[in-house]
């Protein structure tokens, strides 16, 4: 009997729209965390968190890190990671990865992009941080 394999993944969105969300490439101010979890490359369940860290005055990455780690997440697919916030992922094993070359992807288009494996892995920052 074969393990299944399941897989958190995080989307950065601008609604709670779940898979019809917009996707955004803001990771720390994001105001919404789509949570999409897949069984053996099947979807799951579909959940919204709000991003509170989006309002922080500083430190919004790491903060957002923390509010999906505490969900369980073990991949993002998101654009821009501060080196705050890539650093916090890592430390979580929380797998980055980039977004779609395509503007106003939904968050169903992100998640078809990560199963066709469409998506490239990120292992650093990809931008400066503190991008408000």
């Amino acid at each position: 009997m074969s393990e299944t394999k399941t897989i958190k993944i995080a989307v950065p969105s601008t609604s709670d729209q779940g898979l019809k969300a917009k996707a955004t490439t803001r990771f720390g101010r994001c105001p919404i965390f789509t949570i999409v979890s897949l069984n053996d490359g099947e979807i799951e369940t579909v959940s919204i968190i709000e991003n509170k860290a989006s309002q922080a005055m500083g430190g919004a990455g790491p903060l957002a890190v923390q509010s999906i780690a505490n969900e369980g997440v073990n991949t993002i697919i998101g654009g821009y990671y501060g080196p705050n916030a890539a650093n916090a992922l890592k430390q979580a094993n929380i797998q980055m990865f980039g977004p779609l070359k395509k503007e106003n992807a939904t968050v169903a288009e992100l998640i078809d992009a990560f199963l066709k494996n469409e998506l490239e892995e990120i292992n650093s920052a990809t931008s400066p941080g503190h991008r408000y």
